[in-house]
């Protein structure tokens, strides 16, 4: 008998690390808003240094392109207009623009597939569905990044307002 070759499918790299371990990384992707009376797509840039967060929002993201700098001490949102808003204007801005209360200072967490501190609840044990901060995150696809495992597509749902996100590029620097 004479055997072919074959191929092995190789399986993915397996994690090595823990994701809430992360004390700089950066995700790059696209995103899809859909609110009670607005929504559209664009594209983002997540850059994260230990407790704080630049991200910027590009293309007719139905929110409006933006930059939004986040940490456990600032909130702040600089508008394509040029506008500039801090602490809880940012906050009332985003809620208005998105439909929903968003928990700015927990998006950092969600984004790396972990639970941010304070009370939540995975649907299972082994779920991959997060309820948190009146939010359902439901993390649809994962990869293995520099040995982390980290969502590739997720969903957050609260009240009227939905966002998808689908991360193109990760990159862990620690």
């Amino acid at each position: 008998m004479i055997s072919g070759c074959t191929l092995t499918p190789r399986s993915p790299e397996p994690p090595t690390r823990n994701a809430s371990e992360l004390t700089e990384w950066q995700a790059s992707g696209r995103i899809a808003v859909a609110g009670a009376s607005t929504g559209g797509s664009g594209s983002f840039t997540w850059s994260q240094k230990g407790q704080q967060a630049q991200v910027q929002m590009r293309g007719p993201v139905g929110i409006g392109s933006l930059q939004l700098t986040v940490s456990d001490q600032i909130l702040r949102i600089e508008t394509a207009d040029g506008q500039t808003l801090e602490a809880d204007e940012a906050q009332s801005e985003l809620t208005a623009r998105l439909g929903a209360y968003v928990p700015a200072r927990d998006l950092r967490y969600w984004l790396i597939g972990v639970a941010a501190p304070g009370a939540h609840q995975w649907v299972t044990a082994e779920s991959t569905i997060l309820n948190q901060q009146d939010w359902q995150i439901d993390y649809q696809r994962f990869g293995v990044t520099d040995g982390v495992r980290l969502p590739l597509k997720l969903v957050a749902v609260s009240g009227p307002a939905k966002v998808r996100i689908l991360i193109d590029r990760w990159k862990v620097v620690r």
